[in-house]
């Protein structure tokens, strides 16, 4: 935000000086190509945010115990030892000023209607992610150069309220666009090629997710003038006038060229030369065992086997490396330890006091197996005896990693809950299916072309798509808690992204704080970022209005903002 703002006084004060004739400005520059910027700069942002960031940007993976990390720096991953940070940290604001630039802009273009509603759709998107993320921010005054240097902070309800009219607006904006948009903008449109319906469905989605996102303030929306419930069942039920996602492919997902550094995943080699960065992020426990209890295709698509498994069989030494009968370098214990995990899949326990030995990792041990197998990593981060991430996501670019702003996995559970809790009539169990397939579809798994792993056998069996349906049906007819369930899977379908953090935080679903080892607060996890150096720095007075108002008033990860202050959750 603070860079924005002196771009926009730096422009004002030097207007008449260092001018170059010849340059091309602003205002002759087609605004499709602002879209173009916005997305693109969504991608790698919204990455690095979510999942792959350093541990000063991304904190959110560990705490929803998806992953663990060890080798440097885990107490502030693992043990909610987070900095504080600012949202113009690496950029994350540009994507969100340049939206507010687009809507000014659009107007300049023959396509006016359809670049409105689309940059209305990321402005809601940006400022929902910022505002669920610090609490109040700048809103109502943000981004509007010399005008406001110190914007005050806006109260969340408020931000919120703001966030579901404009999404209305957008839909109205995207309807009225009446045939195909210009090739340019078809062009400059990284996200759908400009397909006006698929913003649209775009534009809803986003609004469901944040009507239910209020669901534990809808006596306060209700006393602003927001029906939160009632909204939800209008756009339900009519999909004439809201359409939303409803399959994979309408996902609102943005692929990585990997062509260069800027625009490769941000894991990948061009991104991340070191291999250290990507090792030393560990398959959280908590997610591998719910995939191997569920016999979940998911697993071994996420998450690679370990490198080195062990097995409890009398090799004479009480440990030894040394080849199977299948080629694989492995582990044998003369005897059973019950501190060592046996499975092909093994994830780090949550919020461990030393994650660098777990499972009995041996430096020495280490350095025998990959003497005999030379493709097994052993630099900084190795611990071959723990599952690291699945080699795509190791890649500058794959089809199956994208940057993910909301998938119909995410809408298909957003349905399921509200049914279950009677905003809507609709099959609670089809739609708590639809959205655990909708992830599996997401990922490219259809019957029989992934692998489940098999616990019992420690083998890779083919996925029998009927028989996990199955089991999933019987599930949820047996399960007297629905929510539970459906948050559960919901978060599991909401790897990579934080919508996982936001369901918690609104819900307590999963109970996540029971897994801690060595929490530093008991079983509490995060509920917030702090505001960083930028806000306190530069709009200190407006920043410390906005701490007044959270419970207790510091600016703490574990200070509640409005959204969850007296629902009791998630602790």
């Amino acid at each position: 935000m603070l860079i924005a703002l002196v771009l926009g006084a730096c422009k004002e004060n030097l207007s008449e000086l260092n001018l170059n004739p010849n340059a091309l400005t602003d205002d002759k520059v087609n605004p499709a190509f602002v879209l173009t910027g916005i997305l693109a700069g969504t991608t790698g942002n919204l990455a690095e945010l979510s999942f792959t960031g350093n541990v000063t940007q991304c904190v959110i993976p560990q705490a929803m115990q998806y992953t663990q990390r060890d080798y440097l720096e885990f107490v502030v991953t693992n043990q909610f030892g987070w900095y504080t940070i600012s949202w113009d940290y690496r950029g994350l604001h540009q994507p969100l000023s340049n939206a507010c630039y687009l809507e000014t802009r659009a107007q300049d273009s023959p396509d006016s209607l359809f670049l409105k509603g689309a940059a209305l759709t990321m402005q809601a998107f940006w400022y929902g992610m910022q505002t669920s993320i610090w609490g109040d921010i700048p809103y109502s005054q943000a981004y509007q150069g010399s005008a406001y240097l110190q914007p005050v902070f806006d109260a969340q309800q408020d931000v919120f309220a703001g966030l579901l009219n404009n999404l209305e607006q957008a839909n109205r904006y995207l309807m009225q666009v009446s045939g195909p948009v210009s090739s340019t903008v078809q062009d400059a449109d990284l996200l759908y090629g400009g397909e006006a319906l698929l913003w649209r469905k775009f534009a809803n989605s986003l609004r469901l997710r944040y009507l239910l996102r209020l669901s534990e303030k809808v006596a306060d929306m209700q006393a602003a003038g927001i029906d939160v419930p009632g909204e939800f069942e209008k756009m339900v039920s009519d999909p004439a006038t809201y359409p939303i996602i409803v399959s994979s492919a309408e996902n609102a997902s943005l692929s990585f060229p990997g062509t260069n550094a800027g625009d490769s995943y941000p894991l990948g080699p061009l991104g991340s030369p070191s291999d250290h960065e990507f090792y030393r992020i560990k398959a959280g426990a908590t997610l591998v065992d719910f995939l191997e209890e569920q016999r979940d295709p998911r697993l071994a698509v996420w998450f690679r086997p370990v490198a080195v498994q062990t097995l409890v069989r009398d090799k004479g030494a009480d440990v030894v490396i040394a080849k199977d009968t299948d080629g694989r370098v492995k582990r044998f214990l003369k005897t059973y330890r019950p501190d060592i995990d046996t499975s092909l899949f093994v994830g780090l326990k949550i919020a461990l006091t030393d994650p660098n030995s777990y499972n009995g990792f041996d430096a020495a041990q280490l350095s025998q197996a990959n003497g005999l197998d030379p493709s097994i990593y052993n630099g900084g981060a190795a611990n071959p005896f723990v599952s690291y991430l699945a080699p795509m996501y190791r890649a500058d670019a794959d089809p199956l990693v994208k940057s993910v702003m909301l998938s119909a996995a995410e809408i298909h559970f957003t349905l399921a809950e509200a049914a279950n809790r009677g905003w809507i009539q609709r099959d609670v169990l089809q739609d708590y299916l639809a959205g655990i397939f909708a992830s599996l579809e997401q990922y490219g798994i259809a019957d029989g072309s992934a692998k489940v792993y098999d616990t019992k056998t420690h083998q890779l069996v083919d996925f029998d798509q009927a028989d996990f349906r199955a089991a999933l049906t019987e599930e949820f007819q047996e399960t007297t808690d629905k929510e539970e369930l459906i948050l559960q899977q919901k978060w599991a379908a909401s790897f990579t992204t934080m919508e996982g953090w936001f369901d918690w935080r609104r819900t307590g679903y999963p109970r996540l704080g029971t897994n801690l080892v060595n929490g530093p607060q008991g079983e509490k996890i995060p509920v917030r970022y702090m505001y960083g150096d930028s806000e306190l720095n530069y709009n200190r007075s407006n920043t410390e209005a906005a701490v007044s108002r959270l419970e207790p008033a510091t600016n703490e990860q574990w200070s509640k903002m409005w959204l969850i202050q007296g629902t009791g959750n998630p602790w």
